[in-house]
């Protein structure tokens, strides 16, 4: 059984908390618990957040948006620890009240936070600079592949009590959209790797690697084999990376531009 709502869009002024304010929130939530639904203690943290340097730029955080995330993770908590049996009207009209391009993105952050405490025509680092506020991406199941998200057009809460989204994938039209599972299919976005930055790559580093052949051309998981360093500048690296690919073991080596990283 799965419980769908109708599509949503997003709007210009839907409020989005941080990654930090999400995993303070959680935080809270798990050491005070009721205690954090009170308008006062709201009140005094969408303050907090406001005035946070980490916020020049964007929107001031309200109290009510702070008392509707506790509230939403109530909710999350109750579906998910559901067993056997999920009260379809409870969950339905639940989530009737979360069809807001805003709720969407707090139970996506919630679910990241709690798991971890279009086929590209252009370079990754080059799609990255033209569109700078994409902030995930996305594991399709078609091709093993990760790709950014453009839109989250709606979510679903899974018998079991997981948490899917249906993304639009950047670059792709409504016919490649996709159901993914919040906690294994979705993420913050990978970040190009940087000449510079380099020596941050270590043996083991989980990569988000360019792969082309006849076939197609993807960015997918690998990770890190072995690393030959070279002397070089900060603005070309000539190091050469060993990876072995997640989907298929195979092994290659790839340069500096082909690798992208996952965020440090």
């Amino acid at each position: 059984m799965t419980i769908e709502l109708m599509e949503t869009t997003e709007t210009e002024d839907a409020s989005e908390f941080t990654l930090a304010e999400v995993l303070e929130m959680e935080n809270l939530y798990r050491k005070r618990g009721e205690e954090s639904k009170q308008k006062e203690f709201c009140e005094e943290l969408a303050t907090k957040f406001s005035g946070s340097a980490n916020r020049n730029g964007k929107s001031i955080i309200k109290w009510d948006q702070v008392h509707t995330w506790f509230l939403d993770r109530q909710f999350f908590s109750a579906v998910k620890s559901k067993s056997s049996v999920v009260d379809s009207d409870l969950v339905k009209n639940k989530l009737a009240t979360l069809n807001s391009p805003s709720a969407l993105k707090n139970l996506l952050a919630l679910s990241k936070a709690q798991a971890t405490a279009e086929k590209p025509k252009k370079p990754k680092a080059q799609r990255v600079q033209e569109i700078p506020d994409l902030n995930f991406e996305a594991l399709s199941a078609k091709d093993c592949a990760w790709f950014d998200v453009a839109t989250f057009l709606t979510f679903r809460v899974m018998h079991s009590g997981e948490l899917e989204v249906r993304v639009r994938f950047s670059g792709f039209s409504h016919d490649q959209d996709e159901w993914v599972n919040v906690r294994s299919g979705i993420r913050e976005r990978s970040i190009p790797l940087e000449a510079s930055e380099c020596h941050k790559v270590k043996v083991n580093d989980l990569l988000l690697c360019y792969r082309a052949n006849e076939d197609h051309a993807l960015y997918s998981d690998a990770h890190v084999i072995r690393i030959e360093r070279q002397l070089h500048d900060k603005d070309n690296c000539t190091c050469t990376f060993l990876v072995r690919f997640e989907y298929d073991n195979a092994e290659v080596e790839l340069k500096c531009s082909e690798i992208c990283c996952r965020p440090f």
